[in-house]
């Protein structure tokens, strides 16, 4: 195994990353109590809304993927 473990920054890699933080809020979330839950989807939701008023699509965009993560851990 190579001591060089840093990957370009390609749409592969982006993608990768989004997913490995999707499935950390996954397993997080099932770690909760069904109250700390919810309110843990609903402040990627609200995060997500703060972004989408100041014009940042992309960590808006990302921060909902993290919210639906949530939101599938919870139910």
């Amino acid at each position: 195994m190579s001591d060089d473990n840093t990957l370009p920054l390609t749409a592969e890699t982006a993608n990768a990353i989004v997913n490995a933080l999707g499935a950390l809020v996954f397993a997080t979330v099932r770690q909760l109590p069904a109250d700390k839950q919810a309110a843990f989807a609903n402040d990627l939701a609200r995060l997500a809304k703060n972004e989408e008023r100041q014009g940042q699509t992309a960590t808006e965009t990302i921060l909902l993927d993290m919210h639906r993560a949530a939101v599938a851990a919870a139910s």
